[in-house]
């Protein structure tokens, strides 16, 4: 026979008076704890943060952030500063040698340029031009002579031979300013950033100079306007 809800009374009552409790220690895990007051919380950061300051003070830790932070802002600035000057433009196939200069100055640089075509001639400026050297380097003849220019110039440099012709110039062993490097070529490009007095030797292959026979350095100078000069130096092999 089924009971009614009357007759389960009873044992409900039972139930709910034998049913299990949580004990105190575990109503006290689950009560929320209060937060620190934000004072002390503060104060806790910055102890944490002069903790961590020290350690890494002592393995220059600081040093090395600082230097981070220079370095990323010098960066930044390179990245969006617009260049100030064109770059000179190099013909393709030919290497190029340049000016050591003082940053800043490009190419067309107002400081170093003036109107008209360049000052471009032989030797010192003013000053009786020396003669030019040729000396056996190798199986090459090296040629070695002086040019000024008044300005800023891209300079090409040609040894023409008896006829006319450019003759076959090698780059590596050769020196206009310093020492370059490159393939054998017809024209060496040179960008002078400083206008002066600037020695060059070129290495010339020894079986293209014939002894006694008259040989031309020709060294084309142009500015950053596009005007043009011309010097030539002859020489005897």
């Amino acid at each position: 026979m089924a009971r009614t809800p009357k007759d389960l009374r009873p044992l409900e009552a039972r139930l709910r008076a034998e049913r299990p409790t949580p004990s105190a220690s575990l109503m006290r895990s689950l009560t929320p704890r209060r937060s620190a007051p934000l004072g002390k919380r503060l104060a806790l950061t910055s102890a944490l943060t002069a903790v961590m300051l020290v350690a890494l003070a002592s393995v220059g830790g600081a040093s090395y952030a600082a230097n981070a932070l220079a370095h990323a802002a010098k960066t930044a600035v390179k990245v969006v500063r617009p260049a100030a000057h064109a770059s000179a433009r190099v013909p393709s196939g030919v290497s190029a040698g340049g000016d050591q200069y003082r940053p800043g100055y490009g190419f067309g640089d107002p400081d170093h340029n003036h109107v008209g075509p360049p000052g471009l001639t032989k030797g010192n400026k003013g000053s009786k031009t020396p003669p030019v050297q040729t000396k056996p380097n190798g199986k090459g003849i090296m040629v070695t002579s002086s040019i000024s220019s008044d300005e800023q110039a891209a300079l090409y440099f040609s040894v023409l031979g008896p006829n006319g012709e450019e003759l076959l110039l090698t780059q590596q062993g050769s020196q206009i300013g310093s020492g370059l490097e490159g393939p054998q070529t017809k024209s060496i490009h040179y960008v002078m950033l400083v206008p002066r007095t600037l020695p060059f030797s070129i290495r010339v292959p020894a079986n293209l100079l014939v002894p006694g026979k008259t040989y031309t350095i020709r060294v084309i100078a142009v500015d950053a306007q596009g005007n043009k000069s011309t010097v030539l130096i002859p020489f005897t092999a």
